[in-house]
């Protein structure tokens, strides 16, 4: 790289659309589109020529814009459970691989206190750049994210959906609804019943929605042998989805099917092991220790996993880009989940 003299201190030339498209074996023009991300790039390719644009600097680290330290506040619930856990982890993982400019702060607001969520929302004990956050859909709860998204703070909603118009990173919940459904319709094809779901309640969007999926796919199936005879709330409260299931188990002697739609799970093994002889099939979601075992032993059929570190991971991507730090990258696609059985357990 070619240097320019000013005075006695050497200063790097700032690198060039033809620089890059010289390293990377490509024309200007290809190098254009994939910058700017308008299209017609293979996704190879555009790897290659953001690789050589970030090795040559031709992204500054910080925009004029943003100048000082750029904070971004993450707003999670539920600390005590296994997958909000796991995503605090990650985004933690994730600070400690930025440089210095960049600050992530993670909080976690009891998900029944909504004044305080309105609060955390709407004011922030810094200067703030972005929120990325996983919260209920309580009216006073998307009245504070409208209003900050009208003062133009990107927002990143997290996990579950509850705006259509702010920006989401998160599996397709109906699909997981309906996935789940076929599991244990295709499992049970010999074995005509009734069904149960658990979730936390109809308070997150995400749990509303693979209901939804789940009752949906039963319902337009050509020949309906299982019924979704309850939706039973435990509030994420694992002593009360132990409790539900239990009882629903000795209320329904013709229950062959479970599917828990929330992070519910993690008594469930131990009720259907002191039901051995029903041989319930159960489908949930997430891979932790307890669901990993209840795989192993046969205790759970399938785990419907959302992988929470890709999610913290590609909220934060697309939080830099709105913040104009990294450029848009064609394919940037939404996250999958991946469907779970003791055969790819790994």
């Amino acid at each position: 790289m070619s240097e320019i003299q000013t005075g006695e201190t050497p200063r790097r030339k700032r690198a060039t659309l033809r620089d890059i498209a010289a390293l990377a074996g490509v024309g200007t023009a290809t190098v254009e589109r994939a910058l700017n991300n308008r299209g017609n790039v293979r996704p190879e390719t555009c790897r290659r020529i953001l690789s050589v644009a970030r090795d040559l600097d031709y992204f500054p680290s910080l925009p004029s814009l943003h100048q000082g330290v750029l904070r971004i506040d993450v707003l999670l619930v539920r600390p005590e459970t296994l997958f909000y856990t796991r995503l605090s982890t990650a985004f933690e993982r994730l600070a400690a691989s930025l440089g210095k400019d960049i600050v992530i702060h993670r909080s976690f607001v009891r998900e029944n206190d909504i004044a305080d969520f309105v609060s955390r929302i709407r004011h922030a004990p810094h200067r703030r750049a972005a929120l990325i956050l996983a919260c209920p859909a309580h009216p006073a709860i998307l009245d504070a994210l409208r209003d900050m998204a009208a003062k133009e703070l990107p927002i990143i909603q997290l996990i579950t959906r509850n705006l259509p118009d702010l920006p989401y990173v998160g599996i397709d919940n109906h699909a997981a609804g309906r996935t789940a459904a076929l599991c244990i319709t295709r499992t049970l094809v010999q074995r005509p019943g009734a069904l149960i779901a658990l979730c936390h309640s109809m308070a997150y969007a995400n749990h509303r929605e693979r209901i939804d999926g789940f009752s949906e796919y039963l319902a337009t199936r050509s020949e309906p042998i299982h019924v979704l005879r309850e939706v039973l709330f435990d509030h994420d409260d694992p002593e009360e989805a132990a409790r539900l299931l239990h009882q629903a188990i000795i209320d329904h002697p013709d229950l062959v099917g479970v599917y828990t739609a929330g992070g519910d799970n993690l008594r469930i093994g131990d009720v259907l092991r002191r039901h051995t002889t029903r041989q319930l099939c159960w489908v949930g979601h997430e891979v932790n220790p307890v669901t990993r075992l209840c795989l192993t032993e046969g205790t759970m059929a399938y785990a419907i996993d959302q992988n929470p570190e890709t999610q913290a991971g590609l909220s934060l991507h697309l939080c830099l880009q709105k913040l104009g730090i990294i450029p848009s990258l064609i394919g940037f696609e939404a996250p999958k989940f991946r469907l779970v059985t003791p055969e790819n357990l790994s």
